[in-house]
């Protein structure tokens, strides 16, 4: 009878007690037993996340799980959480069937190869295009030549667009579709490279548009297909969000509008920089493309939107032809070029600043970001426009303390590109003076004096870890250190490739860092990196993907 008895009042005595404990929220996910950086202004770490309705609802220690139960619990087991990458500036396209991805050819044999394999999958008369060689993982050790292409592709136009996106390789046939001689005149903004002979090689630097504007339009679906598995992808690498730097008017409506409604792939957060085409002596024509789509800076929606507005100032190294104040290394005369006069970019700008564009405009060598800045200062004082996020992309070379200054005072911002110290090295130590390497690509010196920057890939196609590993070690590939000045933490690096690009696209209310309100886009690395080795970054791996309070990706486990 006393078992029995006291076994009831312990059972009276436990129910009073859970009717006193406050109900448990309800939540969809959380996640626990880890780091996580939130990436705010103040770096803070915390220990528990709650998702809910897609949200993030609470963050902070181990007492919100005495709050909060959830569906979905997931044991981080020591690794890291933090807000999904957010790449400020990258390529992602649609590709037809015709298309061959090169950038896994290690010799100019095996990219011969790859484009032999096309002849089979295309018609005679038909176009080949692709993307990616790079002869500087060439065993060879050269470019390619049209001579390369002629020989396994006589029958078909064929065009291959060098990585990086500012040079490309076409055949004879190509060339001759194009009318391309070597009595052509060299283009405005671009070079048709000649061999000692005088005879054209295929290599075009910057201006290939001359070959490309003859290649048709793929079919449709095939391309918005691509698109949106291209897009799907970039998922796997934590990229939560991303801005596409370059997309047509046209385009925007036709292909990016279409994708974002139609596929059934769960797709990052888009932005897209809008190019109205300038052409050098003609910028009416590109303010009459801005007017005519009807959209500026901020249409859309948080799936896709409008973004800056895209000019390419000058070239980039690749090329190269970069415009610097100083010669290039391999021939002290030539100082690269702009792709237009200053003064018709800056006609365009007047009026796209008017009309309520952001300003997203490519700039990498010193000398067209010191002209780009002062161009920019002349439309700010003329018309004055609070919060205007203008920035400029790329800021390769670190151009005079003046125009840093004056950008600070302006609040010209930039997305920048540290991974290009590691996967452009060879590039840079071609092309550039010694005294330039160890502050190309600068970040700290800008940040120190208080420039917004936001992190980002480009066209190069590797993750975001990438360039926070550039970042923290300033390392290239080859394991040398360029400007250990120019290092910063890699707390401030993981914000600058999660805040930063959301700052950049307004979007630093809804996402880029991790508390209450914000979007539940999030990701897991499989180690805490805040506490390795910065030499570890470079080998981490995204386990988890989270877009909308939904995991979107698993790293498949070995």
């Amino acid at each position: 009878m006393r078992i029995k008895s006291g076994t009831t009042l312990c059972a009276v005595g436990a129910v009073l007690l859970a009717a006193c404990q406050p109900a448990l929220k309800q939540a969809d996910m959380i996640f626990s037993n880890g780091a996580v950086y939130t990436a705010n202004a103040a770096h803070d770490v915390q220990e528990v996340v709650v998702i809910a309705d897609g949200r993030i609802v609470a963050v902070g220690g181990v007492d919100l799980l005495n709050a909060y139960t959830a569906s979905t619990r997931i044991d981080l087991a020591g690794r890291l959480l933090l807000p999904g990458f957010n790449d400020a500036h990258t390529h992602i396209d649609g590709n037809p069937r015709n298309f061959v991805e090169v950038s896994g050819a290690r010799s100019v044999a095996e990219l011969a190869e790859l484009v032999k394999g096309m002849t089979s999958v295309v018609q005679p008369g038909q176009w080949i295009t692709g993307y990616g060689w790079s002869e500087d993982r060439f065993a060879e050790g050269r470019k390619p030549t049209r001579a390369d292409l002629d020989a396994v592709a006589p029958d078909n136009p064929v065009f291959l667009t060098r990585e990086g996106g500012h040079a490309g390789l076409a055949n004879s046939a190509a060339l001759r579709i194009a009318g391309l001689t070597s009595a052509t005149a060299q283009p405005v903004g671009g070079e048709l490279e000649k061999d000692t002979a005088g005879q054209l090689t295929g290599v075009i630097a910057e201006r290939f548009d001359l070959v490309t504007q003859h290649i048709p339009v793929g079919d449709p679906g095939e391309i918005a297909e691509d698109l949106a598995r291209n897009l799907n992808s970039q998922l796997a690498l934590g990229i939560t969000s991303l801005t596409d730097a370059s997309v047509g008017t046209g385009a925007y409506e036709r292909l990016w509008k279409r994708v974002y409604s139609e596929s059934t792939l769960p797709l990052p957060r888009a932005t897209t920089q809008i190019n109205p085409g300038l052409v050098a002596g003609d910028p009416d024509t590109a303010i009459k493309r801005l007017r005519d789509f009807a959209m500026t800076t901020g249409a859309g929606d948080d799936r896709l939107k409008v973004g800056a507005l895209k000019v390419f100032v000058d070239g980039g190294f690749t090329g190269p032809a970069a415009y610097t104040t100083r010669g290039y290394r391999h021939d002290p005369a030539y100082h690269g070029s702009l792709t237009a006069p200053i003064a018709d970019v800056e006609v365009l700008a007047r009026a796209a600043h008017e009309m309520g564009w952001q300003f997203g405009f490519h700039t990498i060598g010193d000398r067209a970001i010191d002209e780009t800045v002062a161009m920019i200062d002349r439309v700010l004082t003329d018309t004055p426009k609070a919060d205007h996020r203008h920035y400029l992309n790329h800021f390769s070379m670190t151009p005079t303390r003046a125009t840093m200054e004056l950008m600070a005072k302006d609040g010209i911002a930039i997305a920048q590109q540290p991974n290009f110290t590691f996967s452009l090295e060879g590039r840079y130590r071609k092309f550039l003076p010694d005294d330039a390497l160890p502050v190309n690509n600068p970040v700290a010196t800008p940040l120190g004096l208080g420039i917004q920057m936001g992190f980002s890939s480009d066209i190069i196609p590797i993750g975001p870890l990438v360039g926070v590993y550039a970042a923290v070690t300033r390392k290239g590939a080859s394991g040398e250190v360029y400007g250990a000045d120019e290092r910063i933490d890699i707390k401030q690096a993981l914000r600058l490739y999660t805040h930063g690009g959301a700052w950049l696209n307004f979007d630093d209310d809804i996402k880029g860092t991790i508390a209450p309100g914000m979007l539940a886009d999030l990701i897991v690395l499989n180690e805490n990196l805040l506490a390795a080795d910065p030499d570890r970054i470079l080998g981490a791996k995204v386990d988890i993907t989270v877009l909308d309070g939904k995991v979107v990706y698993q790293r498949p486990m070995q």
